[in-house]
């Protein structure tokens, strides 16, 4: 997830839930599948870029997905640009669009209002070293643990990972 005590990082213009929605779903809206996606960002002297950015949508640098496709050559990137107009700089970045996997066990706790309280993953196989999971509101990705060792060993900066419990 997301590192929150990167401070002053760059934060792109919200965009709605049905956008993000579309975006995620591969669902075309107006443009063409090959063009990038343009996101407005303000930026200072102190802003920084980090390696990966959660919202308005899962984003990762250029360092982060070369890492990623080592892992999952066959994922698909699509390119955001986050674009400051008063700084006139532009700054590619790739939506990570990883598959969707139902893996959650019966263990797992939630709060009246199906928000997550405390997941716990099916034991087996889950096919894919990159992946989100099916049927939760949170948008974090999840990564196996051979991609977040590889992750810890490199200087990344903004990313944020936690340990997951697996069903007994």
């Amino acid at each position: 997830m997301m590192d929150e005590r990167v401070k002053h990082r760059v934060e792109p213009a919200a965009l709605s839930p049905l956008q993000v929605e579309a975006i995620l779903s591969n669902t075309p809206m107006e443009e063409p599948q090959d063009a990038p996606l343009f996101l407005d960002v303000h930026t200072d002297q102190r802003t920084i870029y980090p390696d990966f950015l959660e919202f308005p949508m899962p984003l990762v640098s250029d360092r982060l997905k070369v890492l990623l496709e080592k892992y999952m050559p066959g994922l698909e990137w699509e390119a955001a640009i986050l674009t400051d107009f008063q700084q006139a700089r532009q700054d590619v970045y790739w939506m990570l669009r990883p598959p969707i996997v139902d893996c959650v066990s019966a263990q797992t706790e939630w709060y009246p209002n199906d928000v997550l309280k405390h997941l716990v993953l099916k034991q087996g196989d889950i096919p894919s070293p990159v992946f989100r999971i099916a049927g939760l509101i949170e948008p974090h990705i999840y990564i196996h643990l051979s991609v977040a060792e590889s992750l810890l060993r490199r200087s990344f900066t903004g990313i944020r990972v936690q340990r997951i419990e697996m069903e007994h």
